[in-house]
């Protein structure tokens, strides 16, 4: 079959979740012997597995021409134009695919919580990406989602118009890791993490990971304070950030401790390759979502190199990796009260940390990369939709078109009186 992999991201040396799923994914597809484009901003030898094809969504009549060749179009996002694209392929008989690997909305509006500015802007975008994902459960073949709680979310949308006849459309696929072991070279790793962060960590310092930047649902504040006095119990904890912009930096940096500040250190996004050849190093990882919606319906997509890596990771309580850390032994989940004394034991018991390290291996096997395409393999046949079930789809969002618009227009005066209020 030939496979059209769409988001809007660049495919290059530092790949981010979303083009790190569908490098991955293209990379077992082929291997399953289908062909594959990836469609993205941007693309490169580092960022294009062997044998896929790149097409960049600014050449729109190639892109139109992949977008009718391919039997099965994916698409993670998407403005209206491919929206657009997307109805016609579908009535043309393509399966069409909705990649709601997180609801872009949930972060957005997670993001106009804290935001200062482009309020009116991230409202708009959240809007569109409720729309779009309503249009993916009427219209598209099927849905794929993360985890159980995204599973339910999209559902409920669907429900009001067909019940639960159709609950079959919406397929959870979780991310996947490497069948690579990393553990035989930590020692090496340690020197390449020392030489990035022009300090020499010693056998005994105990390295704690972020792997995955800063963004605005983070509460990174919180995160930092906790790790402080974690550092202030053990100096030999040092907190290693990875792709922190310097805006974030700066702010976190501002609200650091004097004896903690020798102990944080900021570290560049590294070449997507090697990544691994540097997070080997790291004792834990950290992962600390906002107390908010996103942390609920979240991916954890840090996770999963953490899966390859077998490194135990440390993280809030949710619904979905919390439980499986707590129930495999792989890490743990605690509160950001007791995340202080949590570091503190571990960085002082290595038994634990090693333990957490087997756990964490025996864990991965179930997530392999293959294991996810296979999955999605299985799922095409069985999702196959007829012209007359397309157009009552079409029929039912461009009805509901409406009440989207009243919805929005709804938040959006009640944001201008507040913020006519606060003047």
């Amino acid at each position: 079959m030939k496979f059209l992999l769409l988001y809007k991201g660049d495919f290059g040396s530092t790949l981010r979740g979303p083009e790190l799923r569908y490098h991955s994914l293209a990379t077992s597809l082929i291997n399953f012997g289908n062909d594959v484009y990836l469609c993205g901003i941007s693309g490169d030898e580092k960022g294009i597995p062997y044998k896929a094809n790149f097409v960049s969504v600014s050449k729109l009549v190639k892109l139109m021409k992949i977008f009718f060749d391919s039997d099965v179009i994916i698409i993670h996002g998407g403005g209206p134009f491919i929206m657009l694209l997307a109805s016609i392929a579908g009535f043309l008989g393509k399966s069409i695919i909705l990649d709601c690997y997180v609801p872009h909305w949930v972060e957005l509006d997670e993001i106009v919580k804290k935001s200062k500015s482009n309020k009116l802007k991230l409202l708009i975008k959240s809007y569109f990406n409720v729309a779009r994902s309503f249009f993916g459960v009427v219209f598209f073949n099927a849905v794929i989602v993360a985890n159980q709680r995204q599973l339910d979310l999209m559902r409920g949308m669907m429900a009001p118009f067909w019940s639960t006849h159709e609950f079959s459309r919406i397929h959870i696929i979780p991310f996947g890791c490497d069948e690579i072991a990393t553990n035989d070279f930590q020692d090496n790793s340690r020197v390449l993490l020392g030489k990035l962060a022009g300090e020499e960590f010693s056998k005994s310092d105990f390295l704690i990971g972020w792997l995955g930047g800063a963004y605005g649902w983070f509460d990174m504040d919180a995160v930092i304070e906790a790790a402080s006095k974690a550092i202030k119990e053990n100096n030999h904890i040092k907190l290693i950030l990875f792709g922190v912009d310097n805006v974030a930096k700066n702010e976190i940096v501002s609200k650091l401790p004097d004896y903690a500040r020798a102990n944080v250190f900021f570290l560049p996004w590294v070449d997507f390759s090697k990544r691994m050849e540097y997070w080997a190093g790291f004792d834990i990882s950290l992962v600390w979502g906002g107390e908010g919606y996103e942390n609920d319906y979240a991916s954890r997509t840090r996770n999963f190199d953490c899966l390859t890596l077998g490194l135990p990771i440390i993280q809030n309580k949710d619904s979905e990796w919390g439980v499986r850390l707590d129930h495999s032994g792989a890490g743990k989940a605690t509160t950001l009260e007791n995340l202080p004394s949590t570091l503190v034991e571990l960085s002082h018991s290595p038994d634990t940390v090693n333990s957490m390290r087997r756990a964490m291996e025996k864990l991965a096997a179930g997530f392999y990369w293959h294991k996810s395409a296979n999955k999605l393999l299985e799922i095409i046949p069985i999702t196959k939709m007829g012209f007359i079930r397309r157009l009552f789809g079409f029929s039912v969002f461009l009805l509901v078109l409406p009440a989207f618009f009243v919805s929005a227009l709804f938040v959006l005066i009640s944001y201008l009186i507040k913020k006519a209020v606060k003047r």
